[in-house]
């Protein structure tokens, strides 16, 4: 560090680089214990409304995987899994071969 910088208490790039790496250190924690705080809580939620059977388990007809929706008034529902995306009552995806034509005989 020149004579200069030290009395004018400029820190060098180095310096700053080094502070730097240790805040987003820092958050980087901060961030994580944050994510399993709430992780957490989504469980004891989860566990209470499961308790007072206000839990509804789908299986999605996509992926297979159970998803788990609240049955909570004025809260709305996704239709969406959240494994795959897709919509979780829906196995397939209609066409337009699946709909019906006036010249179809699979209506009668």
């Amino acid at each position: 560090m020149t004579r200069s910088r030290k009395m004018s208490g400029k820190k060098t790039v180095k310096q700053l680089s080094a502070e730097l790496d240790e805040l987003k250190g820092e958050f980087a924690r901060f961030a994580n214990a944050a994510a399993t705080d709430i992780m957490k809580l989504n469980h004891l939620v989860y566990a209470m409304l499961d308790e007072q059977g206000k839990i509804t388990k789908i299986t999605c007809t996509n992926c297979g995987q159970e998803a788990v929706q609240a049955d909570i008034e004025g809260v709305e529902q996704s239709e969406q899994c959240p494994h795959c995306g897709q919509n979780l009552h829906e196995a397939t995806q209609t066409t337009l071969e699946m709909i019906p034509t006036e010249g179809d005989d699979s209506e009668e």
